[in-house]
């Protein structure tokens, strides 16, 4: 779901965006290749650069973009209705993801998935190749185990929904079907403040990304450097925008 894009005056933004490039390089980072465990270091680098979430289920490395394999996490746009209130239950997972990040005192570990990934760039991820992501969002109620999952993540699952911990204890529309269109009724309306917090912009050389939330920088972003918001990465992605690659480690 996205709002109508909006021009950007240039004289406005020009100083902003040169400043937002020197936290981003210019270029995608290459997917890498199936079969392959990855850390999160950067190419000779000393120390490794810190992963960035990009929303509930969705992972940035040094390496590329990854989609958790088996689970499905409310996308940052969606809310869920607890007791007559609405709730930012995909921002909620994914600061979840962040804080788990943030806390880890070992590498992140990223093992792409083959035939059986839902999508392209489905992987695997664990800190220390033992915290299991998805199993981690699955426990604390913060995402759907797939068909594709593993028995132990559909077992998670079941537990958290007995137990009534996060989406389990709202009323929700499944994130398969709210990116289909489907809302709860009289669900807040898209596109209008953080509904739709995901901002899209166009570099002074032309290169489209797009930033949400947990990215550096982002508060400071001015409206009319905005070309347009979107609801869930997807959906950015579709149209064409892409994720800055990582620099600073820090």
């Amino acid at each position: 779901m996205r709002i109508p894009r909006r021009t950007r005056a240039r004289g406005q933004t020009g100083a902003f965006l040169v400043a937002l490039a020197t936290l981003f390089a210019l270029s995608v980072a290459p997917q890498p290749g199936i079969g392959r465990g990855l850390d999160v270091a950067g190419p000779g680098a000393d120390t490794p650069l810190r992963p960035r979430v990009i929303d509930g289920d969705t992972v940035q490395t040094a390496e590329g973009v990854y989609h958790l394999f088996g689970v499905d996490a409310p996308e940052l746009g969606q809310r869920c209705l607890r007791a007559g209130r609405w709730g930012t239950c995909g921002l909620d997972a994914a600061f979840a993801l962040n804080r788990a990040l943030g806390l880890a005192l070992a590498p992140l570990v990223c093992t792409p998935v083959g035939e059986a990934a839902e999508r392209p760039g489905t992987a695997t991820c664990a800190i220390n190749q033992t915290q299991d992501l998805a199993m981690m969002l699955l426990s604390q109620g913060l995402a759907l185990a797939l068909p594709t999952a593993p028995a132990s993540y559909k077992e998670a699952e079941e537990s958290a929904r007995a137990g009534r911990l996060g989406i389990w204890s709202t009323d929700f529309v499944r994130p398969s079907n709210w990116r289909r269109g489907g809302r709860l009724p009289d669900a807040p309306v898209d596109g209008t403040g953080p509904v739709c917090p995901i901002k899209a912009m166009t570099t002074d050389d032309g290169t489209p990304i797009y930033l949400v939330p947990l990215d550096p920088g982002y508060d400071k972003i001015e409206d009319s450097a905005i070309v347009t918001r979107f609801c869930s990465d997807d959906a950015a992605e579709a149209e064409g925008w892409r994720r800055p690659p990582l620099s600073d480690p820090r």
